[in-house]
């Protein structure tokens, strides 16, 4: 259903109304979970209160099942008041909508979905192992990456390799998965205190390990979607596919806000040995001109193609690997784009700009410790072009 009909309306308009009740807290609170390393609690509250973490999950787990392109533009919102808080509210709503949709019916559902809606954090890289033992449960052993906001999650997804009590990968015969996801409480786990970053600081994406902690089957999620168990067309999706208006929306976010930074007080100073101020130059007006025009292109660009998409998950159309790289390729543009916008930003801002307390210069190195993340590669270009050249990549995934 397009988000252009009156249901989609309504919607949309709702969950645009809570992220801008939200943006006051999370601007409020923005220096403090920096300072924190991990989101302010308040923050956290706030963000609990309007239902962001429920956003991205099935209806049949307490979520809300958000049309994907309405998504882009909350975790926009949320962004352009603080990416830190965007970005928890886009790792945690999506990380819980992959547990929602993707765990079978039975004790670990209803443990981790039963009584309230969970705060779950989570990695999507496979960087720990998963041993299958006689019974079929797993022992996880290793160390994941960016878990961001684990400091105040209850649950933790972390993917994993599986490999039998010998060592060696399961084969064919074995019917085990290569890799499976795992649901953990955060108590099972050790966060580590490595969150020293230039950029993103609220977000506290630490790193954590597992040592022997075993899961029962119950708690186990296949990794890289596609077969829920649950919820809407969005949730047949892969992984990739799904967490795309996510990224989208925190890079949309950014740009925005440094577009809207420059149109206050910034562009009005007049820089030593010019008569005029910023804003009155025909050379900043040109420029900031096309930068608008770039945001705008990107964010249609964006919204359009997700739009797309879930019309054709509701056709029952399944999503193939060109229209995947598609999909993926649109995100990793629209980022580098926004990062272009916010370079533009920063360059305008003057000497004022080069201070770390500055919010350009905060929003400058947001956005680029969000563009290293592996959804955004140069990759995502390679595949798409190779897909449109009647190739087939070397790399799927």
């Amino acid at each position: 259903m397009s988000r252009t009909t009156p249901e989609r309306q309504r919607e949309r308009s709702d969950w645009l109304e809570r992220a801008e009740s939200v943006g006051p807290t999370l601007a409020a609170q923005a220096e403090l979970s920096s300072e924190l390393k991990t989101l302010a609690p308040e923050a956290v509250e706030a963000l609990e209160r309007a239902g962001m973490f429920g956003m991205a999950s099935p209806l049949e787990v307490g979520g809300f099942d958000v049309h994907p392109a309405t998504q882009v533009e909350v975790f926009e919102e949320l962004a352009s008041s603080d990416v830190s808080g965007g970005w928890v509210a886009m790792i945690q709503a999506e990380t819980a909508g992959m547990a929602g949709s993707h765990l079978s019916d039975g004790i670990g559902l209803d443990t981790i979905f039963g009584d309230q809606f969970p705060r779950v954090a989570g990695t999507a890289n496979p960087e720990g192992r998963a041993t299958v033992l006689p019974d079929g449960s797993f022992r996880l052993n290793g160390r994941w990456s960016f878990a961001s906001g684990i400091r105040h999650c209850g649950w933790v997804l972390a993917n994993s390799v599986v490999t039998k009590e010998d060592g060696s990968p399961p084969t064919p015969e074995d019917g085990l998965p290569p890799v499976i996801g795992s649901v953990v409480e955060q108590s099972s786990v050790v966060v580590e205190d490595t969150w020293d970053v230039m950029g993103l600081e609220g977000t506290g994406s630490c790193h954590y390990r597992m040592s022997d902690v075993v899961v029962e089957p119950a708690f186990t999620t296949p990794f890289g979607g596609v077969h829920s168990n649950r919820g809407g067309p969005w949730f047949v999706n892969p992984t990739i596919t799904f967490l795309s208006p996510g990224h989208t929306g925190i890079a949309l976010g950014s740009a925005r806000r440094a577009l809207r930074l420059l149109d206050g007080d910034i562009s009005q100073r007049t820089r030593f040995g010019q008569s005029e101020s910023i804003a009155d130059r025909g050379a900043f007006q040109r420029d900031y001109g096309e930068m608008w025009c770039a945001y705008d292109a990107a964010r249609a660009y964006a919204l359009s193609t997700l739009d797309e998409a879930m019309a054709m998950r509701e056709d029952g159309v399944v999503t193939s690997h060109s229209e995947d790289a598609r999909i993926r390729a649109m995100v990793t543009w629209v980022t580098d784009t926004c990062v272009d916008v916010v370079r533009f930003a920063l360059h305008n801002g003057g000497g004022a700009a080069a201070f770390q307390h500055s919010p350009l210069q905060k929003l400058m190195r947001d956005i680029l410790v969000a563009s290293q993340h592996v959804y955004v590669s140069d990759s995502a270009y390679e595949r798409s072009g190779a897909f449109r050249l009647g190739r087939r990549p070397s790399n799927i995934l």
